[in-house]
């Protein structure tokens, strides 16, 4: 029986140690919708200089951390002017991180 225990506490921290993935957009997969529905908890997708149209809904991962490579004067995240850019509703703690973009032209719902 502690064999089995001392077993499953050690498959448990080998998990727990393994690397977090970084998805690159559009290097690995084309859109941030597709990167961030892929994330894995405390995944990076990292988002490479342009301008993304986009009205996300985050998915239900804890811990996804959302990144530009280039900084906010790189990489735009355009709403188009009808729906929130990003609407983040469950899924998310105090690991969850969102950087180095500007926003625009997001609308917020019911508004």
């Amino acid at each position: 029986m502690q064999v089995l225990s001392l077993t499953a506490c050690a498959l448990l921290l080998v998990t727990s140690l393994s690397p977090a993935a970084v998805i690159r957009v559009p290097g690995d997969v084309p859109r941030i919708e597709v990167a961030l529905l892929a994330a894995a908890p405390h995944d990076t997708v990292l988002v490479a200089p342009g301008v993304y149209p986009v009205n996300l809904e985050w998915p239900a991962t804890a811990g996804i951390k959302l990144l530009s490579e280039a900084g906010p004067d790189a990489t735009i995240l355009d709403g188009g002017g009808t729906l929130q850019v990003i609407g983040i509703y469950t899924g998310v703690d105090t690991t969850t991180v969102v950087a180095g973009f500007t926003i625009r032209r997001g609308h917020a719902e019911g508004q």
